[in-house]
Order: structure tokens, then C-alpha cells, then sequence
């Protein structure tokens, strides 16, 4: 699929710009496993013994983060994980390491529930658990009540680390050639609130209304959003620029659905914001779209997919994203709004 120079490059200057923006940390971090919807192919603690207190992480991971880059919250989290008995969640954690770089405290957690007895993706949104640079996210839990999918890596990579609990330091060498299907998504916090700027803080951590993230509330609400617009609406409504849902197509492209403040050009790019596992620069733009908007309302953005853009999608049945979208209207000053996008 062809897509035009000029907007490649505007893309990747609009999430350049977006990135460097004073006081603007860097993007969500996915830390742990690239795809836990991936087919497992064993547990990690099948010959635990029953009873125990267990508890993983990723010492290591080749094209993977597995440690914080930054200081931020932990804001979601997935496992692939099965249900054999007992009714006691397991447990997201976050990790710190101790002096000696090998042990690793638990410092905060938050449940997750596990249900499926034969295993099953669970999830678990609305996180806020504060992580600092070098955290790490652990998954505990009691052998013989619930036990952590795993893929095989080839060797020395898929380094992995266990322990039983209580103890402090944590931490011991859990052998290699394992991959956890577990994944933390971790959100900047600029302001130190205890709030995800991207999801969760609605000034996207004091950098404004433009940042302000309410387009979940919006969802499935129809053609009632337009009633911002009116002239009875409030002017703060009527000058934001909001992603109201991502929807991906059939032929490899996606479709965005925003609704826009005013006529002028719209123009987006979608990206991985994790480029360790593209190893394609700071990030690595996967879809692009831009078109001439006419007045306010709600508009439909057709998205085509990059060259590797097309290899990811084709290979990763669902992936999460960062959405970069940005209005420049005639006479006025630029919008950006950048959002996480799962696709």
C-alpha cells in the first residue's frame, strides 16, 4: 500500500513535536511481554509446589522493556493465566530493585482476577500504582490456585526470575528461555499525582485542556455528541479536539472517529510507542491519514497502513498504540491530541 511522502514526514514531525514538548515525559511504556494473547505453550509453575507463594517477573526479554525507563503509574495490566482452585486473586505487583541489582522488593499491587480454569487473557484497567525508573511489574500468587502462561524462547534469551514469599530481598535465578505472558502498561505522571497522563489525569498532567481525555465518556453515545456544538455549549466544549473511537479495518488499515472544534486540516499518525521491539528509531509509524475538514462535527478519518505498518498488523492480531492526531485550522493555532489506542 502506497502512502505519500509529505505525510510520513508530517507524522513523524507532529509526534516528534508532541514528544518534546516542555515538561512532557516520554510516552506509555509497555514493559513485560510484546502479545499475551500469544499461544502459550506451558505454565510457569507447574511443579510448585501447592500451598506456596509465588511470585514472577522478566529478568530479561531481547526486544522487550521489562524496566521502568522513568518514573510513572502503572496504570493497566494482562496475563494470560488459569484458574485451578481456591476463589484468592493473584496479584499485579510492582518491583524495586535492591542494591545488590538482583533482588527486588515489592513495593505496591493491586488484583487481578483469574477465573478461567483451562486459561484465558485477563486483564485489569484503572491501575494506580506509582513505579519508579528501574521497577519492574511481578504477578503473585498461590501455587495450586492459579499458575502464569509462558512461551519458550531460544536460549540465553527469556530470562526470568521467581521467588516464594515472604522475603525480602525477593529474587533468585528462575533459568532462561522463558518468556511470561504477563505486560504492565505504564503511563507518565508529570504532575506526581498518582494519575496516567494519557489515560487517566484530565489535564494530561497540566498540559492543558487540549490533553484532556474524555472520549471514553463519549463512546457509543451517538450523534448526541454533536449537541456540543450548539451555540447553548460551553466554549471549553466547543474548542476540543477529542478521539471518539479507533476501529480497524479489514484490508489493514483503521478508521478514527473525532470530532473536531472547527474546519482546518486534520492529520494523524498511529505508532508503536515501544520501539525496542521494532528496533525502528523512537518509534515506529504503522498507520497515517490526513483530509481537509469543512466545519465542526464529527468525522470519519480513513487511516492506510505504512509498509511495515502492514507487517505488524498482519503478524499482531491486536496491538496497542499511540494515537498522534493534530488540527490546523486556518488563522488559528495548531491542536494536538495524542492518545493510547489499542487496535
Amino acid at each position: 500500500m502506497a502512502i505519500r511522502a509529505p505525510l510520513l514526514t508530517l507524522a513523524a514531525a507532529l509526534l516528534l513535536a508532541v514528544l518534546l514538548l516542555p515538561g512532557r515525559a516520554a510516552a506509555t511504556t509497555y514493559l513485560g511481554s510484546p502479545d499475551t494473547s500469544a499461544p502459550r505453550q506451558g505454565f510457569a509453575c507447574a511443579a510448585c509446589p501447592a500451598g506456596t507463594d509465588m511470585g514472577f517477573r522478566q529478568f530479561a526479554l531481547r526486544q522487550s522493556e521489562v524496566e521502568a525507563p522513568e518514573d510513572g503509574v502503572l496504570v493497566a495490566a494482562s496475563v494470560d493465566a488459569k484458574r485451578i482452585a481456591g476463589s484468592e486473586h493473584p496479584r499485579i505487583a510492582v518491583l524495586r530493585p535492591k542494591d545488590d541489582g538482583v533482588g527486588v522488593s515489592v513495593v505496591d499491587s493491586a488484583p487481578l482476577p483469574v477465573s478461567s480454569p483451562a486459561g484465558a487473557l485477563a486483564e485489569v484497567e484503572n491501575l494506580h500504582l506509582r513505579m519508579q525508573r528501574g521497577d519492574s511489574v511481578g504477578f503473585l500468587f498461590r501455587a495450586g490456585e492459579v499458575d502464569l502462561g509462558v512461551r519458550m524462547r531460544p536460549r540465553p534469551d527469556g530470562a526470568i526470575q521467581s521467588f516464594t514469599r515472604p522475603c525480602d530481598p525477593c529474587g533468585m535465578d528462575g533459568g532462561t528461555g522463558t518468556e511470561l505472558l504477563l505486560e504492565g502498561v505504564m503511563e507518565p505522571d508529570v504532575d506526581e499525582d498518582g494519575l496516567g497522563d494519557e489515560t487517566q489525569d484530565p489535564d494530561g498532567g497540566g498540559l492543558g485542556e487540549d490533553w484532556e481525555d474524555d472520549w471514553f465518556d463519549d463512546f457509543d453515545e451517538g450523534d448526541e455528541l454533536d449537541e456540543d456544538f450548539d451555540a447553548r455549549a460551553g466554549s471549553a466544549a466547543r474548542r476540543r479536539l477529542r478521539l471518539l473511537d479507533v476501529d480497524r479495518r479489514r484490508d489493514g488499515g483503521a478508521n478514527l472517529l473525532l470530532r473536531v472544534p472547527r474546519a482546518g486540516r486534520l492529520s494523524a499518525a498511529i505508532t508503536l510507542p515501544d520501539n525496542l521491539r521494532t528496533g525502528a528509531g523512537p518509534f515506529l509509524t504503522i498507520l497515517t491519514g490526513d483530509m481537509q475538514v469543512k466545519r465542526a462535527g464529527r468525522v470519519k478519518l480513513r487511516m492506510d497502513a505504512t509498509t511495515p505498518g502492514e507487517r505488524v498488523l498482519t503478524r499482531r492480531p491486536r496491538v496497542r498504540t499511540k494515537a498522534v492526531v493534530s488540527l490546523l485550522p486556518r488563522n488559528r493555532p495548531l491542536k494536538v491530541l495524542m492518545r493510547s489506542a489499542r487496535l
